[in-house]
């Protein structure tokens, strides 16, 4: 019982650090800021249990990539003359998110008495998993749901505007990126084709992948990212990779994607005819596929939206230091140009662009720097999961060209799995399956 407990708690911290919210009864202070506090006094006790007190260069270097944003922005604000200070206290975030990662990863280590990659994906996995349901639940009783908006506060308001599903705290483009990575990460692992992943654990992962895919997409699309990487690094596996003698054949990982993805398909079905409200859910979420089959070319409304707001510097000064805006500069009575659109700066959401605009290169280059070493140190650490990080970073790099938004906080929780796995912590058995049904975290 307690056990039980102690994995409820760490499920709870999950969510509240992967899908923050804030409280009408303390405004302004959101469920990932109160995690950092913890993450302080546990960063201080673990650092007390240890002889070397000494800082990690890695966490040092990623501290100074994070500073030289926050220099970047404060530079292109103070040239360009802006009253915009978005990302000058982007550092300030980096703390807040990786101090906050460090509690979370502290609480699932004290929930199992280990901590490592897999275990920390299952409870993204289930925390994805439950805002999906979330989504569904609040969208058929909105009574629930207006109750639940009057007191938890978390940019709702946003997705109501445009008419959009949302969980508690996953909603938008944020919510797409990180299930994206969701699903990268958990196509990582169901693309282990040598009997170390036991077929139970494989058939959840399998239902896990379509269900979050399925209404992720109803949430945002940006989550088609993961979508497609994830079935393409799984395809890639499956084709060209060779099965280890007497390790298990491909056949049995085939049988199980084929059966559970028919099921999948007839509920589906079933539920576009015969439910008008998941009818429409379906067609937004997959709206260049039905177009594809209607019209016979590829057409999403948000893709043609973005497309014309492809607008590039004209001057080389905005490439390098930017002009100082991220946000709509309309309320801005310096501002000297047109009225812009769509709330954004010259109009445009594409996210590598609203980056050069705000800071220039001189900005992006250390932004990008953050979640490229950040990477890079995960892949040291967890050596076996390169490809896992790796399909991560592709997910950040992406979804850039659409949206701004930061994949960081989900490299911090595994930079702080790094920090406090010991060398006793088991990993993935080369030999036969154990028992328990995982041949890495026996619960």
């Amino acid at each position: 019982m307690i056990r039980i407990l102690q994995i409820l708690l760490a499920f709870v911290v999950t969510n509240f650090f992967f899908w923050p919210f804030e409280t009408t009864a303390l405004p302004g202070i959101n469920t990932k800021m109160m995690l950092a506090v913890l993450g302080l006094l546990f960063a201080a006790v673990e650092f007390g249990k240890r002889k070397d007190m000494e800082i990690p260069r890695e966490l040092v270097f990623l501290f100074l990539l994070a500073g030289a944003v926050s220099l970047a922005s404060l530079v292109s604000i103070t040239l360009n003359q802006t009253p915009d200070s978005t990302y000058v206290s982007y550092v300030i975030s980096f703390s807040v998110w990786l101090s906050a990662a460090f509690a979370t990863c502290c609480v699932i280590r004290w929930a199992h008495g280990r901590i490592g990659v897999q275990l920390v994906l299952d409870y993204l996995v289930a925390a994805s998993l439950v805002q999906c349901i979330l989504a569904l639940v609040l969208d058929a009783y909105p009574a629930l749901a207006h109750w639940i908006n009057s007191r938890i506060y978390f940019g709702q308001d946003v997705a109501l505007r445009v008419k959009r599903l949302y969980g508690i705290g996953a909603l938008l483009d944020v919510a797409g990126l990180r299930m994206a990575a969701v699903l990268t990460g958990l196509s990582y692992y169901l693309s282990e084709i040598n009997g170390r992943l036991h077929p139970t654990r494989r058939i959840s992962y399998i239902i896990c992948f379509l269900v979050i895919s399925v209404v992720g997409n109803m949430i945002a699309r940006t989550a088609l990212v993961g979508v497609c990487l994830g079935l393409g690094f799984m395809l890639l596996v499956f084709l060209f990779k060779p099965s280890e003698p007497g390790s298990g054949e491909k056949t049995p990982i085939f049988l199980s994607w084929f059966g559970i993805m028919l099921a999948a398909i007839v509920v589906c079905v079933l539920l576009y005819n015969g439910n008008p409200a998941a009818r429409k859910l379906f067609r937004f979420a997959f709206e260049g596929f039905f177009s594809l089959a209607e019209k016979g070319y590829w057409e999403v409304d948000s893709n043609e939206i973005l497309k014309n707001m492809i607008v590039f510097p004209e001057t080389l000064h905005t490439w390098i230091l930017g002009d100082g805006y991220f946000m709509n500069s309309r309320y801005d009575i310096n501002y000297l140009g047109d009225s812009t659109d769509q709330g954004f700066y010259m109009g445009t959401d594409v996210g590598y662009l609203r980056f050069i605009f705000y800071f220039g290169f001189l900005g992006l280059i250390p932004m990008f720097g953050v979640i490229l070493y950040s990477a890079v140190v995960c892949m040291r650490h967890f050596r076996r999961e390169k490809a896992f990080f790796l399909l991560a970073l592709l997910v950040g790099v992406t979804v850039w060209f659409k949206v701004s938004t930061d994949i960081f906080l989900y490299f911090a929780l595994f930079l702080s799995a790094a920090a406090l796995k010991s060398d006793e912590d088991p990993v993935y058995h080369s030999g036969p399956v154990p028992a328990c049904g995982d041949g890495a975290y026996p619960y």
